[in-house]
């Protein structure tokens, strides 16, 4: 039964909230690996960061918790799967991934408040949550031989760092819809406000073109990205991304490529450019 979405994704990128409005939706059922990792921490006495360190030599933890997702291939209902390794272990789920950049993440787990999860300071939570992500891409890598943080694992990909949650679970329910239809989907959302543009000169009348074919609701041509440090950089399409950017598009529907960051290379955030 094709009605299960797995949904992984950076540390406050929203899946909890994202995941109740699913929920509401399709009328599935919640399953949250997150919950009983926190309430593991709290038994043991630790942070959910000292768990993380603590789980790196002690597998049984993650053992128990895959086993419960295994489990779920089977179960014959509408499920919205919230954990880091559904993907990999639960068989026939929309596989997606939800990123955020790193400041707005830590914002969010400060404001979430969750006991263990931040520290005093923006500064000192966005530290805490580089090592956390760390630590569990560390973690399942030596266990599984598998990179969380491998975007090419996921069907879709949204950037939630500007958009509401109400956008990204309508943008799920679209790809959704697609994978089940033809099976085989693939798509990467991101925010014109998230990406990191070369530092180059751009053709101005191309960039107008491009601005008055969104005024009138026809595609621009593709843009592709690559993602570096659970950073986004724009790999080609810079006067349709630009266009995007300042119609205030929430998302770019753009091509995920391989790509690396060259040493010399200089970008900017749109942003702060224009």
């Amino acid at each position: 039964m094709n009605d299960k979405i797995s949904l992984a994704g950076d540390l406050g990128s929203g899946k909890s909230t994202v995941s109740k409005l699913l929920i509401e939706a399709l009328g599935a059922e919640y399953y949250s690996t997150g919950a009983i990792v926190r309430s593991i921490a709290e038994k043991r006495g630790m942070t959910v960061v000292e768990l993380n360190k603590y789980m790196e030599t002690h597998p049984e933890i993650d053992t128990e918790i895959d086993d419960g997702l295994v489990a779920l291939s089977s179960v014959d209902k509408p499920l919205i799967i919230d954990s880091r390794m559904a993907w990999h272990f639960t068989k026939g789920t929309f596989k997606v991934y939800l990123s955020t950049d790193i400041e707005t993440s830590a914002l969010r787990i400060m404001g979430a408040n969750r006991k263990g999860e931040h520290s005093a300071t923006l500064e000192e939570t966005v530290a805490s949550t580089r090592a956390r992500r760390e630590s569990e891409k560390k973690r399942y890598l030596e266990q599984y031989g598998v990179d969380i943080k491998d975007l090419s694992n996921y069907s879709l990909i949204v950037d939630t760092s500007y958009a509401t949650p109400e956008q990204v679970a309508e943008c799920i329910l679209a790809g959704f819809e697609a994978w089940k239809s033809c099976g085989e989907y693939r798509s990467c959302l991101i925010s014109p406000e998230r990406l990191n543009y070369p530092d180059e000169a751009f053709d101005e009348e191309l960039l107008c073109e491009y601005l008055a074919k969104i005024e009138l609701g026809e595609t621009l041509p593709e843009v592709q990205v690559f993602e570096c440090d659970g950073e986004f950089y724009l790999a080609s399409g810079l006067e349709a991304a630009m266009a995007y950017s300042l119609s205030m598009s929430v998302h770019i529907h753009a091509q995920l490529v391989e790509g690396t960051l060259a040493p010399d290379a200089e970008y900017v955030k749109m942003k702060n450019s224009l």
